[in-house]
């Protein structure tokens, strides 16, 4: 009789053979199910900003990867940009809709990276069990868990570098050209979204370097590993260049992100065993203390006993280490681990919020704890292989455990090695403040309606309005001055209402400050009102108080459509070169504060109230504008705050100008001052030409002198040095300190010329006119159009009455030497026996309309004269009058 024996069920068969495939399905139900228990990273904004402005370059931008500013710029967008592309390509407009999207596909990416972790696993050692307790590490790490739902940037690193580590053992496994072009792909894209990612280059081309050494040695051919080598290295360059649009717009700017983002410029201060550390002054077991408190315990003793496994594989056959073995690959796992914690300490690179620019390091981590569980696959005696299998399962299934204990704050875990008592005041927890989500939320539901004004961090709080339904969102209003609840720090004064603990450990409060901040808000409501509103629209008033540090807007019976919308505003500076770096990078000329009025407005008494903090920098203007939610624009304001454009608009009130032309000139307290109604783009644009000429040669600037010139040129472009404020085109310059005869002003465009010009003689210069006029006495020395009288060795020509034509054409002034060699070189060089001083009537403040006379003051050299010779001629009509004086006894 033949016996038939019981066979598993097909379901039991299916698990068996497929259990890594349903604890990930299992993964991503419970992923979707709590995706949206998690607050939001106050990196997202960042993140985005860079992954978008790659995104807009990418579609013919060619100026937006400037609006990010060092180090910004220098990140890689391999996964940005198609985060940006999913929002693009679904129109997800809503922060709340942007959030759960990129969370979403982050999370997804982890998952990727529990899937390679197994099947790695599988690959190396060919056991299903090693392969599912490998991935349930990967995936059950508390503080990776949660970052995977709002970290985009060092989760996806360390999902890549999983990835990447498996596509190598894939590349050396199989050989061949395309797996090894996959390879470097996949090592060009991990290199693009962090720098570290570059680790992984030298270290396969080591190991394909490596292998044609033994093959040479072994007297085989290399050609396919040469082939093999120019694969991945032509894929890797590929792939980094395909998704970094920096690189297109140059390839040179990957040696300055090295340089940057090795050493990035932030100090971040973090609670290190009971002290604040920052760097550059972190403390060398920094990382690797970080990683033995927040990592489960079971991965630390299996990686352990990974790395010890490891070497007695290698002692064993110690040739493994350098021929294509799971030994060699275990090893680039070990050195993927301590390699680049290594060179954080040796290049004192910035770390801070514990440790998760290095998370990365948890996937070699994973790697070595799946030759832990092969170890313990090996222990020969069954039961107790049993056991030693079982016990790391439930290690593995403990982590499970914390992390719901602690849902959704599994990013502030901690191990079994660290003592909980005084957990808070040891190390830093809630770092990127994920808490205040669950604040907010319990705030709207204490106060079910009406608006809510909540103070506190800035940007944390900010952060988490944006994943808040858009219908609670509406009732949020931040303010950082005064508020009716506040979400506070530990010294803020109240009534503590709900707290928030994990371990314990408060991380977020609610309290009823109402008391402190109406005290707060009577006194910035009493400083807005001190003043007379600088500008009025929209039914708010404007005013900067009177250091220029504060911008206030103020808005009696303030309804719920004033506080929706949102507000632009421009800050100008006096000095363009106090501009933030970011926004002259942007080819900005100003600095732009645009906000919402649920940031940074409340709605108290009655009164709608917005209090901003304007630069530390000299600011000329403010332009400001409220917009609707459809982006329409509701009202527009400007403000001036420097007092040169407030003294040149009250000159507009019919005060006779200087010069009277295109422009207005005026002059004030020691400035120059241009102002013309009715501006229009045309009176904007040219170049102004400004000549100061001094009272006294001497005044003259080195620069001006040497270049020859008789006044200091500060030429000037208006869209440089002015303003369009009101309709009205204006621009304010301070004038030398040393006295000044006279001023010659205009504009003109390059190819059309001069458009208006004037002069403006100053009173030292009427005195000197004045003075010689007075002097004079006897008969002139020269009788003609012009009578020339000499008196202490200076020449004045004198026409009464002066018409216009007689400032015209040229004066030529001859002096005679009564001595030859007395005559100046250049002079006896061209052959000359007398001195040419000729000029123009206006050249060097010479000649001057004073009283209704033409009169000319030219001072003569110092050397014995025998005789002078002067005249005046034009080109057209030659010579109008000359004369001739003798001047010697």
């Amino acid at each position: 009789m033949k016996i038939l024996r019981n066979s598993p069920a097909p379901a039991a068969r299916f698990l068996a053979r497929h259990s890594a495939i349903v604890a990930l399905a299992a993964f991503a139900v419970v992923g979707a199910a709590v995706f949206d228990d998690y607050a939001v990273s106050i990196d997202y904004e960042f993140h985005r900003n860079t992954g978008y402005t790659s995104f807009e370059y990418i579609w013919g931008d060619e100026n937006a990867l400037l609006a990010n500013s060092p180090p910004d710029r220098f990140y890689g967008v391999a996964f940005q940009v198609p985060l940006i592309a999913v929002e693009r390509v679904f129109g997800l407009e809503d922060s709340r809709e942007r959030h759960l999207s990129r969370r979403l596909l982050i999370h997804a990416l982890f998952l990727a990276g529990g899937f390679f972790t197994g099947l790695l696993a599988y690959r190396l050692f060919g056991s299903r069990l090693i392969a599912l307790l490998a991935m349930l590490i990967f995936l059950l790490h508390p503080r990776m868990y949660a970052h995977s739902f709002f970290n985009s940037m060092d989760l996806p690193f360390l999902s890549a570098l999983m990835v990447s580590l498996y596509l190598t053992h894939r590349a050396f496994r199989r050989g061949s050209v395309w797996a090894f072009a996959l390879c470097g792909a996949g090592a060009g894209l991990l290199a693009n979204i962090r720098i570290m990612g570059f680790m992984l280059f030298p270290a396969v081309l080591g190991m394909l370097a490596l292998d044609a050494f033994y093959a040479m040695k072994r007297g085989e051919g290399v050609k396919h590993i040469l082939a093999n080598i120019c694969a991945f290295s032509t894929a890797f360059a590929a792939g980094l260049y395909a998704a970094w649009p920096l690189l297109w717009r140059d390839p040179l700017n990957l040696i300055e992100a090295f340089a940057v983002l090795s050493r990035h410029p932030t100090a971040t201060p973090t609670l290190f065993r009971g002290e604040t550390v920052h760097w550059p002054n972190l403390p060398w077991d920094y990382v690797p203390t970080w990683i033995l408190i927040t990592t489960p315990p079971v991965a630390l003793l299996l990686a352990a006993l990974g790395i010890v496994y490891l070497a007695r594989l290698c002692a064993a056959r110690w040739r493994d280490m350098f021929v294509n073995s799971t030994a060699r690959f275990g090893l680039l796992a070990l050195a993927c681990l301590t390699m680049p914690a290594v060179s954080v300490v040796a290049l004192n690179s910035s770390i801070y919020n514990g440790w998760r620019h290095m998370y990365f390091l948890y996937a070699p981590l994973c790697v070595l704890a799946a030759f832990g569980l092969r170890a313990l696959a090996d222990i020969p005696r069954p039961n107790l292989r049993a056991g030693a299998l079982a016990l790391a399962a439930l290690g593995i299934a403990f982590a499970g455990v914390r992390m719901i204990q602690i849902h959704p704050y599994q990013n502030d875990y901690f191990n079994s090695l660290v003592d909980k008592s005084g957990l808070g005041d040891r190390w830093q927890m809630d770092y990127w403040h994920s808490s205040h989500r669950e604040a907010l939320e319990t705030l709207l539901a204490m106060r079910p309606t009406g608006h809510i004004t909540v103070t506190g961090g800035f940007t944390q709080i900010r952060r988490s309005m944006e994943i808040i339904p858009e219908d609670d969102r509406r009732r949020l209003h931040f303010n950082r001055y005064f508020a009716s609840f506040r979400i506070p720090n530990r010294e803020v004064e109240g009534e503590e209402i709900w707290r928030r603990e994990v371990y314990g450990v408060p991380i977020a409060f609610i309290m009823d400050a109402r008391a402190k901040s109406e005290a707060a808000h009577s006194a910035i409501y009493a400083a807005a009102r001190a003043s007379e509103p600088m500008a009025s629209a929209g039914g708010f008033d404007m005013s900067v108080s009177a250091d220029g540090r504060r911008l206030t807007y103020v808005k009696e019976d303030c309804g719920e459509e004033d506080a929706r919308g949102r507000f632009d505003l421009s800050v100008f500076p006096a000095d363009p070169s106090s501009l933030p770096r970011a926004a002259r990078d942007a080819g900005l000329e100003y600095q732009p504060m645009n906000f919402r009025f649920r940031e940074h407005g409340a709605i108290f008494d009655g009164k709608c109230v917005i209090v901003r903090d304007l630069p530390r920098f000299p600011i000329d203007y403010i332009e400001t504008r409220r917009y609707a939610e459809d982006e329409s624009r509701l009202w527009s304001a400007s403000i001036l705050v420097g007092k040169r454009y407030r003294r040149a608009l009250a000159l507009s009130s019919g005060e006779r100008p200087a010069i009277r032309s295109d422009f207005d000139v005026h002059m004030e307290d020691g400035a120059i001052i241009y102002l013309k109604e009715g501006c229009a783009e045309r009176d904007a644009r040219g170049r102004f030409f400004l000549s100061i000429f001094p009272a006294d040669a001497r005044d003259l600037p080195q620069t001006a002198r040497d270049a020859g010139l008789e006044h200091e040129p500060l030429n000037f472009d208006f869209r440089l040095d002015g303003i369009v404020f009101d309709g009205k085109c204006i621009a304010a310059l301070d004038l030398p300190g040393y006295p000044i005869s006279r001023i010659e002003t205009g504009q003109f465009i390059a190819g059309e010329g001069e458009l208006w010009s004037g002069e403006i003689l100053f009173e030292a210069h009427y005195e000197r006119y004045r003075d010689a006029l007075a002097a004079l006495a006897g008969e002139p020395a020269m009788r003609s159009d012009f009578d020339v009288y000499m008196q202490d060795g200076t020449l004045i020509y004198v026409k009464a009455p002066c018409a216009e034509g007689d400032t015209r054409g040229r004066f030529f002034l001859s002096v005679f030497p009564a001595d030859a060699r007395d005559l100046p070189q250049d002079a006896r060089d061209a052959g000359l026996e007398h001195e040419p001083l000729n000029f123009d009537f206006s050249e060097r403040g010479a000649g001057a309309v004073f009283d209704g006379k033409c009169v000319i003051i030219r001072d003569l050299p110092d050397y014995p004269i025998s005789r002078i010779e002067t005249g005046q001629w034009t080109e057209s009509e030659g010579e109008l009058w000359s004369g001739r004086a003798a001047v010697g006894d």
